[in-house]
């Protein structure tokens, strides 16, 4: 976005549709049979969700509440708190990549995200375990960014990347337990994935960048950590991990040639 004007003013946001989350309880714990063998999910409830969950209600609360004791407009909160930024990110504020996943763009925002991660977060710590979940979430959203800053021009913020990760997670159950997944999903999540990035491409305000990314970062981290107790090779495993390190590199190489021109007067 050139006109300075249009810039301090907006920030995107996006919201994600969803369907009911019926088809398990998060607090049973599932043993499948699978070819002969038996499929082991995480028995304990998902803390990980939670915590996430209460960091992103925490973050909203202190903007906020900062912005309102110092008259903030919301625009100068989400810069100050974190939002991804393009030219600053370039100029070495990586850390933005980061704290942008857990700033929200107003109340029905943050509400929509955080019902999302409740209907999807603990199937996937379930399905994954309490640290790779954790590697899921932070490193979907982290990519989500990355395709935000190296794709799209505009400031942004929100849990989305981190949240069609949890998608992309759920891609990578399915090639491993494809008959598992068709009972627990059925075609569902394919279609609540399709709707969301057809309505990203349609919607103008939504960073759909962040969503792909987020997809891409949730299969590819789900490929690097395997499922629950998965063993598997772990030559594979480390390809996929240098694999997303080789994204980071050639992103954050990509963007400093690109937006490295000027940094806006955005404060």
């Amino acid at each position: 976005m050139t006109d300075r004007e249009d810039y301090r003013k907006f920030i995107e946001g996006e919201y994600e549709v969803l369907e009911e989350r019926d088809y398990q309880d998060p607090y049973d714990h599932y043993d499948y049979r699978y070819r002969g063998g038996y499929f082991e999910t995480d028995p304990y409830p998902p803390y990980v969700t939670y915590l996430l969950l209460g960091l992103n209600i925490a973050a909203y609360l202190i903007m906020t509440g900062t912005g309102l004791l110092f008259g903030l407009n919301q625009t100068k909160q989400l810069i100050i708190f974190g939002a991804k930024v393009n030219e600053l990110i370039a100029y070495g504020q990586y850390w933005r990549l980061l704290t942008a996943m857990f700033l929200h763009i107003g109340i029905m925002h943050l509400f929509f995200n955080s019902y999302a991660l409740f209907a999807y977060g603990p199937t996937v710590e379930k399905l994954y375990g309490k640290l790779k979940f954790a590697l899921v979430y932070l490193v979907s959203g982290l990519t989500g960014s990355l395709f935000s800053y190296v794709f799209s021009p505009y400031p942004a913020a929100g849990a989305s990347g981190a949240i069609f990760g949890l998608m992309g997670s759920l891609l990578y159950f399915r090639r491993r337990r494809k008959d598992i997944y068709q009972r627990v999903f059925g075609p569902r999540l394919m279609i609540i994935i399709a709707i969301n990035l057809f309505y990203g491409f349609v919607q103008p305000g939504i960073d759909n960048w962040g969503h792909i990314g987020g997809l891409v970062g949730g299969y590819l981290v789900g490929n690097a950590t395997g499922l629950y107790k998965e063993r598997d090779s772990g030559i594979k495993r480390l390809l996929f991990w240098l694999l997303i390190i080789a994204l980071f590199a050639a992103g954050l190489y990509y963007g400093r040639l690109k937006y490295r021109v000027y940094i806006p007067n955005v404060l």
